[in-house]
């Protein structure tokens, strides 16, 4: 059986910043409470919380006069506000590409557009996007969520950072179709991030030339899921672990190409820790990507 990692897998930039601010803190002694988990994995919050990196749900949480973390997920533009507020003082280790979607759901509410996000409402990156438009736009993930929904003259679609970029594509034709068909302005924005275009094309390619792929990232993480998913949709079975004993060894029954991916959040010991479970099963070796 041999073993293929994906051309781009695991940390990305954004993640990587966000986990060696909180570790340069941590290590000089700053207690830190980071509003939800820093990165949606559990071995990094293991980590960051034996150095005094704890993690809370919300800012009532956090004792007075202490260092609130805002996470990469990014938060809603009054949260800094309600911080200082209570005296709170905060680091923001926002993902500089969620920023960036941040400034352009603003601006498109400025420009007087209905902002339309594709993405998981329930997710604190979406929660944040959603802030930075006063709470005017509406999440969908299907144009069934558009029933009964009366539009302005002008509508835009952005995108959660990690979302899958064949279902963006496919929501975005089918919305521009009946848009059009109703005289109304669209205008479609790719928010999807390069990192996570690069690992689903990875993971895409890789999936080709595998009998199955493995995928490693914590189970809150988004953009794993999105690697599975992407992989499923190529033929192959999938699974996503966040520990080596996640691995079962029935799933390798029979196969012969093991394809490995990973989350951005997934740190490269875990990858590696991975790797060398499936190793120990009968007959695995590594090969190059």
């Amino acid at each position: 059986m041999e073993i293929i990692r994906a051309e781009a897998m695991g940390f990305c930039f954004g993640v990587r910043d966000a986990i060696e601010e909180m570790r340069e803190l941590g290590s000089e002694g700053t207690t830190v409470y980071t509003l939800g988990a820093i990165v949606h994995n559990p071995q990094v919050a293991e980590e960051l919380e034996r150095i005094n990196v704890h993690v809370i749900d919300e800012l009532g949480d956090a004792p007075d006069g202490s260092l609130v973390a805002i996470t990469a997920h990014g938060a809603p533009p009054t949260l800094k506000d309600e911080a200082a507020r209570r005296g709170l003082r905060v680091v923001d280790t926002t993902c500089p590409l969620v920023t960036r979607i941040h400034k352009t759901a603003a601006d498109l509410v400025e420009q007087r557009y209905s902002v339309l996000i594709y993405g998981d409402a329930k997710h604190k990156e979406v929660k944040g996007i959603v802030g930075w438009t006063g709470g005017k736009a509406r999440v969908i993930t299907s144009m069934n969520d558009l029933d009964g929904w009366q539009p302005t003259r002008r509508v835009a679609l952005i995108s959660q950072s990690t979302s899958n970029m064949e279902k963006f594509i496919a929501l975005a034709r089918e919305l521009v179709g009946e848009m059009v068909a109703r005289g109304v302005e669209v205008r479609v924005i790719n928010t999807i991030c390069k990192p996570t275009k690069d690992r689903q094309r990875a993971v895409r390619e890789l999936a080709r030339d595998v009998d199955m792929v493995v995928a490693i990232g914590g189970q809150a993480s988004a953009n794993t899921r999105k690697l599975v998913q992407a992989a499923k949709e190529e033929g192959v079975p999938a699974y996503q672990v966040e520990r080596p004993g996640d691995l079962r060894p029935e799933w390798f029954m029979g196969i012969e190409r093991v394809g490995l991916t990973a989350g951005a959040s997934t740190p490269d010991t875990v990858i590696d820790a991975v790797e060398a479970r499936i190793l120990s099963f009968d007959g695995a070796h590594p090969v190059s990507a």
